[in-house]
């Protein structure tokens, strides 16, 4: 006996208000009458791309919104970018939001250029049904309600948002991470945290994936007055870390644990050749993956050859390069990379000289004897163009690495118009291992 079918229609929507869009779309195929009576609005996106918002247009947009916002009606994405909002739109905005947040919605990207004081709709850190979350970029988020609650958000995405202290004295940023209980990606671009009132603290035992780019500057003089404050980083159960900031003089307490793979890209603005890298060598201890970005981050790792650490599993290693700067850190980590596998280098840089001695190597790493105990199976280099330097070079390493399986050359062909006369050279270099293959890919 099909019950479901003799539910009135007022219990039915009534039922359907407490679902969301997932779980609506479930619920139009368990029975005949309720696959009529549920609508599933895919997506709902407004773009202003003009220099100041047009109250009309967007007026529009909320109306139709609003007439959509049915007890049936459930809506899996809401995206809304305004390039300017003035203080005049912020009810119609927020009454939006409201409508939208009733649907449902598992999607919400929040892209608003704001103007003077604007602040979001409670109802947006107490929705039970999004999934994943964007907001940017002139928030400023200093007060949360006290029933704060995201039970379902599994990606946060802040994109040049500030946070403040609320008048309770408690950090509004670490109140929004507490209320996510099952947050695994947070993503934070276009960071400033020196223009943060915050606990200076990533804090979350669930989180798995962690991003952090921070805004730079063309203008150095901007920061000038900055005190580029250290993050510390407790968050026991991180498998990813991607982390763009200034290198400061000491890395604070730092619980990676978990870490599986970490991208980092650290920029001199600041002095770093005292820095004290003991926290971050513990953090990056138990990683399988490390890629390297900016020469800047290359060369912070050259002041360390004394450190204690080990990377027992890391397996993979990305490494920038750039002319004229040393490859010292690179035997860092072979002599502290035991289980080391593949190695990629962005290039093969060398300083040029006619008269160069083909049986010279790089000052820097004079015999790459080091290399001679390297477990390296893989080698890739990302840019290469066929230079007798870096033929030089590479025949040099291919003579010391006697476990290499495979040699991965990426030409930039747009660069060479000699492809056959490269792929042969590289060809005929000696190899130490007998294994090793030679693959050239023209990209």
């Amino acid at each position: 006996m099909d019950r479901i079918s003799n539910l009135p229609d007022d219990i039915i929507y009534h039922v359907i208000s407490f679902l969301s869009a997932k779980e609506a779309t479930c619920l139009k195929y368990a029975s005949k009458k309720w696959l009529n009576l549920v609508t599933i609005i895919p997506s709902a996106v407004f773009v202003d791309s003009s220099s100041s918002a047009s109250s009309g247009s967007f007026q529009d947009f909320a109306d139709r919104i609003k007439l959509a916002q049915l007890a049936s009606h459930r809506m899996r994405r809401f995206s809304l970018k305004l390039q300017s909002l003035d203080f005049a739109q912020y009810s119609i905005v927020n009454d939006c939001l409201r409508q939208v947040l009733e649907c449902g919605v598992l999607d919400l990207e929040l892209d608003i250029n704001v103007k003077g004081d604007y602040s979001l709709p409670f109802e947006i850190f107490t929705c039970q049904s999004v999934v994943k979350l964007k907001l940017g970029s002139g928030f400023v988020i200093d007060i949360l309600p006290k029933n704060a609650l995201l039970p379902a958000l599994k990606t946060l995405l802040l994109d040049s948002v500030r946070f403040e202290f609320d008048n309770t004295g408690g950090c509004a940023f670490t109140r929004l991470l507490s209320a996510c209980p099952v947050l695994e990606e947070l993503i934070i671009d276009g960071f400033n945290c020196e223009l943060w009132n915050w606990s200076h603290t990533v804090y979350s035992r669930i989180l798995k994936k962690l991003t952090i780019r921070r805004a730079y500057s063309k203008d150095s003089d901007d920061y000038d007055d900055y005190d580029f404050e250290k993050i510390s980083f407790d968050t026991p159960s991180l498998t990813y870390l991607e982390y763009r900031d200034y290198i400061h003089d000491e890395f604070p307490d730092v619980n990676l644990k978990s870490l599986v793979e970490a991208k980092l890209q650290f920029n001199m603005l600041t002095a770093w050749m005292n820095t004290d890298l003991t926290n971050l060598f513990k953090g990056l201890k138990h990683v399988q993956i490390l890629r390297l970005k900016f020469i800047d981050t290359l060369m912070l790792f050259d002041t360390c050859d004394e450190a204690d650490t080990v990377f027992e599993n890391m397996s993979h290693l990305d490494l920038p390069s750039e002319a004229d700067v040393c490859w010292d850190p690179l035997k860092l980590f072979v002599k502290k990379s035991p289980n080391l596998k593949t190695l990629t280098i962005e290039d093969l840089h060398y300083e040029y000289r006619e008269y160069l001695d083909l049986k010279s190597v790089c000052e820097c790493l004079e015999g790459y004897s080091f290399l001679l105990s390297c477990p390296v199976e893989i080698l890739t280099i990302t840019q290469f163009s066929g230079r007798i330097g870096e033929m030089v070079q590479i025949k040099h390493v291919l003579e010391k690495l006697q476990c290499l399986v495979l040699l991965e050359v990426h030409v930039e062909e747009r660069r060479v118009d000699n492809k056959l006369q490269i792929l042969a050279d590289l060809l005929m270099l000696p190899r130490a291992s007998s294994k090793c293959k030679v693959q050239v890919k023209f990209v």
